[in-house]
């Protein structure tokens, strides 16, 4: 996730005394390979959530949409372990960044990335607890929002908007200076940290305020629920997936708004002193966490995401045969099936 660690400390007059720093930090290297194993968990997390959310028991997308958003977010968060994240690593342990160091192109390519991800992400979540809202606060959710077609118009749209929200990255940013040194900025324009600052309002402002006024009306609309006594199977199918909804939300806002708001505006200040770079890198690391912790947020928040992720991880165990002759595995896996299809509406 994000790290404008390596974004400024290569990139402008201030680069010396933030590298003179990092040298004095006795913990930079356990931070190092702290980023490194959130890529290497956060890849193994992600593949697995977008699987498991591929499987039977998910693939009624016309009934419960939301599925195709929480899909794309595993494959966002799959491609933001790799990003800032990553250069964390190269720069603490190995001491070069794809995003400063290594080519222009790959400058130009991982500054995009970077950003458009995130933006990506936070308004996929924007989105996300409105269709939970309306699942919640409606008898008969059937928007045009809740339809499973328009869900992919708006994840298609989305990701176009922010792609050319940030193509400038592309065209103007990233250049070589006179001693051959690669500088993340513009010839053109001022790009950090008033970037930054739009950053903040792009990823954390605006979407902030939605989430909280469609989560708020969404909890409430449960607790409503709760203190229903008849209440129809459509609202009770999606009780788990809300209440996993926002529980993610708030984590994402309490992990990544820390890192977002010190880079936007106290970085400098923080950069110029050891205790101000550890309080950056203590926010980095949280950062880095949340793209690894949708998976386990699921296993214990959502039934059905956890019922399903034990049956494909024990699948090819199930069905080998425990003893010659016998059916025993063809019965177990129809007892997993009829049990699956039981608690499928829970």
């Amino acid at each position: 996730m994000v790290n404008n660690s390596s974004m400024n400390v290569l990139s402008n007059t201030s680069n010396s005394n933030s590298t003179d720093i990092y040298s004095v930090i006795s913990d930079v290297t356990f931070l190092g390979y702290y980023s490194l194993s959130m890529v290497i968990i956060g890849t193994i997390f992600n593949v697995l959530t977008f699987f498991v959310l591929c499987r039977p028991v998910f693939r009624d997308t016309k009934v419960r949409p939301t599925l195709h958003y929480m899909r794309t977010l595993a494959l966002i968060d799959f491609i933001n372990v790799y990003g800032w994240n990553l250069d964390h690593y190269l720069q603490l342990v190995h001491g070069f960044t794809l995003n400063d160091s290594y080519t222009v192109a790959s400058c130009k390519i991982f500054s995009f990335l970077n950003y458009v991800t995130l933006h990506i992400s936070a308004w996929l979540r924007v989105f996300i607890c409105f269709d939970r809202y309306l699942c919640l606060s409606r008898l008969q959710p059937n928007t045009w929002f809740n339809k499973s077609k328009s869900v992919l118009i708006i994840i298609f749209g989305t990701t176009i908007f922010f792609m050319l929200f940030n193509f400038h990255l592309l065209i103007f940013v990233c250049y070589r200076d006179d001693s051959g040194q690669i500088i993340r900025s513009s010839k053109l324009y001022a790009l950090y940290p008033i970037y930054n600052q739009i950053h903040l309002v792009i990823y954390i402002g605006i979407p902030l305020f939605f989430m909280i006024l469609f989560n708020s009306s969404s909890i409430y609309h449960l607790i409503q629920l709760r203190h229903t006594t008849i209440v129809q199977n459509s609202r009770i199918r999606h009780r788990a997936i809300s209440i996993t909804i926002i529980f993610t939300t708030c984590l994402f806002f309490l992990t990544c708004a820390p890192s977002t708001i010190s880079y936007g505006y106290f970085y400098n200040t923080l950069a110029a002193t050891v205790t101000g770079r550890r309080l950056v890198n203590a926010f980095d690391s949280i950062t880095f966490t949340f793209p690894v912790l949708s998976f386990p947020i699921y296993l214990i928040t959502f039934s059905e995401f956890r019922r399903a992720t034990f049956g494909f991880v024990i699948r090819n165990r199930e069905i080998q045969p425990i003893t010659n002759g016998t059916r025993q595995p063809h019965v177990t896996n129809i007892q997993l099936q009829h049990r699956s299809n039981t608690h499928h509406l829970k």
